[in-house]
């Protein structure tokens, strides 16, 4: 057998994959340190996003029409069901912990499975590297302290590639039937899920055909048992938007996907998103983005990798049978080509501060390459150590890991990691209109409803306690519609946002005749809200009516 490209096959307790369990462990202490602190300061809420996530989680429950419905049109399910048991419970739904509680679970999951993954590709040397420069990434600590869906969407990935490497190694169904189950989870979670889902299958469908031999395409029973399981989640999504939106892309074109408000920017004189139909800059500022997330040397380290594994592939097995050890590690890119076409559609923005328009927007997203950037960059620093007797070797990684250490504590300088200031530049005016928000709405009594568009600050309604069974919201649809065109009958309290949906089909002649406003206030880069309270005796005259 030829040698391998990279370095001499694992050792036995690397093919046992020892050691997973502690670095999880040590992941859920890491990552619950974090949690502490910002939980301690007020620091889980910061990214709107995170309260929203809460909010869609705990109406599945708590609403006029609970149920289903509530899932909305946008954003996948699986992370909002996963916090439902804990945002029943008021205090964690106010501070945010029962969203925390799920992103560090799926952060201890995904350091298990990076572990996993290295030390089959590359041995252990390369997994203890690869486990523990993932799980002390500050940018991704954040995220897993956080209601974010980051560390879910990694657990996922990573356990569908985790169990595809079980495949290769066994044989056995099972594995690719678990693969299938971790992708579902993936596409149930973030439209990444989706583009991996052929790639995976194709990975399955070459392994069994290296296991079994030549066959037709249709006699893999692995590849056809992945897809079967795996093909659920976007037949679902598919078949749930047809249903309650009347179109079956609805989350891709309906009135609130992320497409729709991008063209309304444009509308009304907005600029075109960075890397908008420019692959040049698409490719530029996900580089920038994942180096301000990885860090620089790591990235390098793994581009080292992977430049290492070409070069020797072509002296020895490269794409063979030997070099199919190596295809899990591959799969670990995939966010890479994902992530530029993103951008390049124009679905996607990112923003860095060092580049126009200066902003702080989707930083996050370059966590995303963190898994393949510690496992390539392990399977480096073996390879380099390898040509070098005992104590060099360690002197040679030792050095390469003070290296990536210091860009790591680089990243606490300053507005500290990305993704933390990230959310820090975008929160204050938020933070503030849900304030302001929060006290237009303390008088409110028991038992009087609120019409309002959930998209506007809905974290308001956590801070003053308010049951979103009170609430009238875009995703009680019927009730909804009606209310929007006879507010005095339905609620004794509206918000409106200028410029939202909701402001252009609200009945405004019945808000002025049956309403007072009480509160009207803004924020810099905010729209102007306004608060109504419907005036006494206006209830029961809608009532004879």
């Amino acid at each position: 057998m030829s040698a391998s490209p990279i370095s001499r096959p694992p050792s036995p307790a690397a093919a046992r994959l020892a050691g997973s369990a502690g670095f999880a462990a040590a992941a859920l202490a890491a990552g619950g340190g974090v949690f502490g602190w910002a939980l301690a300061r007020g620091r889980l809420l910061l990214y709107g996003d995170a309260t929203a996530h809460l909010m869609i989680a705990r109406r599945m429950f708590d609403s006029l029409t609970p149920g289903l419905s509530q899932w909305g049109s946008v954003w996948l399910p699986l992370p909002h069901l996963l916090m439902a048991p804990f945002v029943a419970f008021l205090p964690l739904w106010r501070s945010g912990a029962a969203g925390s509680i799920v992103s560090l679970a799926a952060f201890a999951l995904a350091a298990a499975f990076v572990h996993r993954i290295a030390a089959r590709a590359f041995g252990a040397g390369a997994a203890r590297w690869a486990a523990l420069f993932f799980l002390l990434n500050p940018n991704l600590l954040y995220l897993a302290a956080v209601p974010m869906t980051e560390t879910v969407y990694l657990a996922a990935f990573l356990g569908a590639v985790d169990q595809i490497g079980r495949y290769q190694e066994t044989g056995a169904r099972r594995h690719a039937v678990c693969a299938g189950l971790w992708a579902l989870a993936g596409s149930m979670t973030r439209y990444d899920g989706w583009f991996c889902l052929p790639f995976f299958a194709l990975a399955l469908w070459h392994c069994e055909r290296r296991r079994a031999g030549e066959r037709r395409w249709w006699r893999m029973p692995a590849a056809r048992a992945f897809c079967a399981v795996a093909a659920i989640g976007p037949v679902f999504w598919f078949a749930y938007n047809a249903f309650y939106f009347r179109d079956w892309l609805a989350f891709l074109r309906g009135p609130y996907s992320a497409r729709q408000i991008y063209l309304n920017a444009l509308r009304h004189g907005g600029f075109r998103y960075p890397g908008d139909h420019q692959l040049a800059p698409a490719v530029l500022y996900y580089l920038k983005c994942a180096a301000l997330d990885c860090g620089t040397p790591l990235l390098i380290l793994a581009a080292l990798g992977l430049a290492a594994w070409f070069w020797r592939s072509r002296r020895s097995a490269g794409f063979g049978a030997a070099g199919d050890r190596y295809l899990p590690a591959f799969l670990l890119l995939l966010p890479l080509p994902w992530y530029i076409w993103a951008m390049w559609s124009g679905n996607v923005p990112i923003f860095v501060p060092m580049y126009w328009p200066h902003g702080y927007y989707n930083l996050r997203y370059g966590v995303q390459v963190l898994p393949a950037a510690a496992v390539w960059s392990g399977a480096f620093v073996l390879r380099l150590g390898g040509r070098w007797a005992r104590p060099a070797r360690h002197g040679v990684a030792i050095g390469l890991a003070a290296l990536v250490a210091l860009s790591y504590a680089a990243m606490l300088r300053g507005e500290g990691p990305m993704t933390y200031a990230e959310a820090v530049h975008n929160a204050p005016a938020r933070l503030a209109m849900e304030h302001k928000l929060a006290a237009a709405l303390a008088p409110r009594r028991r038992g009087e409803r609120v019409l309002m568009f959930l998209g506007t600050y809905p974290g308001a309604l956590a801070d003053d306690g308010i049951a979103l069974r009170a609430v009238i919201q875009e995703s009680n649809f019927r009730i909804w519609e009606r209310a929007l065109e006879q507010p005095q009958q339905y609620a004794a309290w509206v918000v409106v946002q200028q410029g939202t949906s909701m402001d252009q089909r609200v009945n405004h002649a019945a808000l002025a005749r049956y309403f007072q406003p009480v509160a009207r206030f803004t924020a810099p880069q905010q729209a102007p809200v306004t608060v109504y309270r419907r005036r006494s005796g206006v209830a029961a005259a809608a009532a004879r009516s």
